[in-house]
């Protein structure tokens, strides 16, 4: 129990699934011929080398990416530049947790919050302290609902023991999935220009981190209340509501599906981007993203009218 209880979920030096990622800041896994030795795993997964885009008619000048993948069927429903690397803004975060949710057993455990701050003027914030005591669990709540960056960071520190170390393993996670169009330099998505990736890797991750169920509880959720104690000691209760307009009740659900969970992210150079989760009445699951609208309205009126028109 004790050696439990001082392991906790932080990493030293993690070791990399595919060796060593490349000092090139501009790696991504298709460019390292070791890396591209891996299992056929797009044998599970959904896969389109062009676009395919005859099932609807939204206006794809006014998105940078969309796509809607059939989860089950393993097919693709609508595909516009998949595979083109942007900006992903928070989408980012799915990732933070798939990593996070892949090296922590125990989500209950109590992370201190560091001196590591985020600098951004205007990045949304949990505003935490450091000397924060707070659970792996609300971190968690307060990365995926809220979009806290600061919790983004907070997880990060914990898991890898450092910043730099973390974006290594979330790097090597991509690699594993296959995610070759992506290189992440942060765990929150503030703009970086070595920090991209592509709606179909997007898929990819939420694809894996849907394999937990704590995960989808997550994101499927429209408000929660965090408990934590401050660095002075005092406990601290915080409500927080979803960024997601599909649960908190500003957009209405698409005909065929129930929208019953996702991510969205926002910043100047990745404009308006959603990633969801939506499950038709016999529980099927599809994941549906749009990335680059120019504004809220449009994100969501486009993904409405995808599910509308393919699924």
């Amino acid at each position: 129990m004790l050696a439990a209880l001082l392991c906790g979920c932080e990493k030293e030096a993690p070791e990399l699934p595919y060796g060593s990622l490349s000092s090139d800041p501009v790696y991504s896994a298709g460019g390292i011929t070791e890396q591209m030795k891996l299992p056929l795993f797009a044998e599970e997964l959904c896969a389109a080398a062009e676009d395919i885009t005859e099932k609807s008619t939204i206006h794809k000048d006014r998105v940078k990416a969309a796509c809607v993948y059939d989860v089950d069927a393993k097919q693709v429903l609508y595909s516009y530049n998949a595979n083109e690397q942007l900006s992903p803004a928070s989408l980012t975060k799915v990732m933070t947790a798939l990593v996070t949710l892949e090296n922590c057993s125990n989500l209950d455990e109590k992370v201190t919050v560091g001196e590591e701050k985020i600098r951004e003027e205007g990045a949304q914030l949990f505003n935490l302290k450091e000397g924060d005591h707070i659970t792996v669990r609300d971190l968690l709540y307060a990365t995926l609902v809220h979009s806290g960056n600061d919790a983004a960071l907070a997880l990060a520190v914990y898991i890898g023991g450092s910043e730099e170390a973390f974006v290594e393993m979330m790097n090597a996670k991509a690699a594993e999935l296959g995610a070759s169009h992506t290189h992440f330099t942060n765990p929150h998505g503030l703009t970086n220009e070595e920090h991209y990736t592509c709606a179909y890797d997007l898929y990819l991750m939420f694809n894996a981190a849907a394999q937990y169920p704590e995960f989808l509880d997550i994101v499927g959720t429209s408000k929660y209340t965090i408990t934590y104690t401050t660095a002075e000691g005092a406990i601290t209760t915080k409500e927080i509501q979803t960024t997601n307009q599909y649960l908190s009740g500003g957009s209405r659900n698409p005909l065929s599906v129930t929208i019953e969970g996702g991510k969205t992210g926002s910043t100047s150079a990745a404009g308006k981007c959603i990633i969801l989760y939506a499950v038709s009445p016999d529980s099927h699951p599809y994941i549906v993203v749009v990335m680059g609208a120019e504004d809220f309205d449009s994100l969501y009126n486009i993904a409405t009218q995808l599910c509308d028109d393919t699924i």
